[in-house]
Parts: C-alpha cells; sequence; structure tokens
C-alpha cells in the first residue's frame, strides 16, 4: 500500500515530506500470503467451501497492494491508502470512535489529520462487517454469497496483516522522528527491511497460528484495538533490533519479531473469520451478550446446505 500523506508536525515536516514519502508494501505478498495460510490451517470451525479456497483467500489477500497498479486510471481508489495504517502513538489512549466518519469528525478536535493518522481499524471492521452479510447470504443459497464471502476475507486478511505490523501503527514507520537517545535509524529503509527482507528468509512451517485462533471474538472492536496496542508496544523492540543487526549482523532476533507478528495476525484473522461465520448463523442482542441460532429441528426442514 502506498503511504505518502502522513501527518507530522513543526519543523521536520518539510524534511520528512521531501525525504520519506513513497510507496511501501506492508508485508508484501510473501508475508500476507503466509498470515493467510496460517489463519486457514487453523480454521475447523469454518466451512468446507471455505477452507478449500486456500490459493483464492491467498490471491485476495494480495489484491489490497495491486489497486495500485490501477490509480492512474481511478485516481479515486488511493483515497484507500490509508485504510492500511493507523497511528495509534499520535491518536493516544483514547478510545476509538465506532466508525470511520465518527472518527473524521473527532480527529480535528485532536489536532489530527484523519487521512494522516490512518483509518485500518475502521477499514477492519467495516470488512469484517462485509464479511458477516456475505456469510450469511452463503448460508441463504443466494447466488455470489460464496464469492463475496472469499473476496471480503482476502482483503480482511490483508488488513488484519496489516494490523500486526509494528510499523504501521506508528509515526515512526519510516525511521525515528524526534528525539533519538537510543541511537535509532532514522533511515526509511527499516520498513523494507522489516516487512520484506526478513520476511522472505521465513518458511511457511515457521509460522502458525496461536491457540487461541479456534475461540470466537466476544468482542471484535476490542480484539481489533489490543492488535493496535500490542504491534505499537513491539516498536522499540523493533528498532533495538534494527540497530543491533546493524552493528553484529545477527538478525535472529529481528527474524524471531517478524515470525511473532504474523502468528499474531494469523490468530487474529482466523477468529475475525471464525466469528463471522458463527455470527452470520444467528443473531446477537444489541449488547453482543447471546447468541441465537434457529432451533435445530428449523434449520434441517428450511435451513439451505451450506
Amino acid at each position: 500500500m502506498t503511504r505518502g500523506d502522513v501527518r507530522v508536525s513543526g519543523a521536520l515536516a518539510i524534511l520528512f515530506v521531501l525525504t520519506q514519502a513513497r510507496a511501501t508494501a506492508g508485508w508484501g505478498p510473501a508475508g500476507h500470503a503466509l498470515v493467510t495460510r496460517a489463519a486457514l490451517a487453523a480454521g475447523d470451525g469454518l466451512p468446507p467451501w471455505f477452507r478449500a479456497a486456500g490459493d483464492a483467500l491467498v490471491e485476495l489477500s494480495n489484491a489490497p497492494d495491486r489497486w495500485r497498479e490501477i490509480e492512474e486510471r481511478v485516481p479515486a481508489l488511493g483515497a484507500r491508502r490509508s485504510d492500511h495504517f493507523f497511528d495509534l502513538d499520535e491518536w493516544g489512549d483514547a478510545p476509538l470512535p465506532p466508525d470511520r466518519w465518527a472518527y473524521v469528525e473527532l480527529a480535528p478536535q485532536k489536532r489530527l489529520r484523519p487521512a494522516g493518522v490512518g483509518f485500518l481499524p475502521f477499514a477492519m471492521l467495516e470488512q469484517y462487517g462485509e464479511l458477516l452479510s456475505a456469510f450469511r447470504d452463503a448460508r441463504a443459497g443466494r447466488a455470489g454469497g460464496h464469492e463475496a464471502a472469499l473476496a471480503a476475507a482476502g482483503v480482511l486478511a490483508h488488513l488484519a496483516g496489516d494490523a500486526a505490523v509494528p510499523l504501521h501503527v506508528t509515526r515512526h514507520h519510516h525511521g525515528w522522528l524526534g528525539p533519538d537517545p537510543q541511537g535509532f535509524t532514522r533511515a526509511g529503509e527499516v520498513h523494507h527491511w522489516f516487512e520484506s527482507v526478513l520476511v522472505e528468509r521465513a518458511g511457511a512451517a515457521e509460522v502458525r497460528a496461536g491457540t487461541q485462533a479456534g475461540r470466537e471474538l466476544g468482542d471484535v472492536p476490542g480484539a481489533v484495538r489490543v492488535m493496535l496496542d500490542d504491534s505499537l508496544a513491539q516498536v522499540p523492540r523493533l528498532y533495538r533490533l534494527e540497530r543491533e543487526s546493524r552493528r553484529t549482523g545477527d538478525e535472529a532476533g529481528a527474524r524471531a519479531l517478524v515470525r511473532e507478528r504474523l502468528a499474531a495476525g494469523a490468530t487474529l484473522l482466523a477468529r475475525l473469520w471464525r466469528t463471522a461465520w458463527a455470527q452470520s448463523g444467528g443473531w446477537r442482542t444489541a449488547h453482543g451478550l447471546h447468541h441465537i441460532a434457529w432451533p435445530s429441528w428449523w434449520r434441517a426442514r428450511y435451513a439451505p446446505a451450506v
């Protein structure tokens, strides 16, 4: 995804725009494929037709990065660049608004520009809603339901992967900004190094979703926020590991962090997919306290096969 419109302040603004604005791809095709396949491997509770579509889901998980290729013909598509990141350290500890437009209205009150800070958590929740709706269509036997679900699940896979990348939740995404007492790199290449160079050295067998992958989420927005918080907490560690790798040539610690974040993304993705499928078979109350499914006799008589 492209990240050229980033909020900065003070005297660094002009220098930053001139030196750091450039296209960057989160995780790259290999990383998003690893996240998607690891999530699918943990998807025991998903329908057979979905689990059999691994190759399609991998391709669809990388579709958002391919959108850049047609932005010249469809400039409006460039507005979605900011869906791939969210500078949580700019937003702070305040709760996130419930949707994209509430956030757009609130951000200026914090002297923030929404497109510069990013829209990632809101894009994830929107995509989750699309997946839930498509799963309902699939259960109802509506034409195109399976295809719509796979498309939504693929884009959600991409965004969940991005949320697991520490450099996608911080203003320090292309080098350390501001005071730097620990001597962290200010070079923008740190982004490509972490998301692509190190990922290319990771094998599929090294990335597995965590033990929580098979559990439904009780609070989807809350789970998204937890992921962002966890990713942000890894930013200093990432920069320390990059510094040490330059000094010693040893990238073992950095590669371990990459594997951890890929696994974190796969775990969240598996839970989002599973929760959307489970919720599509019934209804939740306004407070999300109970899952109410149709009785088995009704499903056996009226519900289409899935």
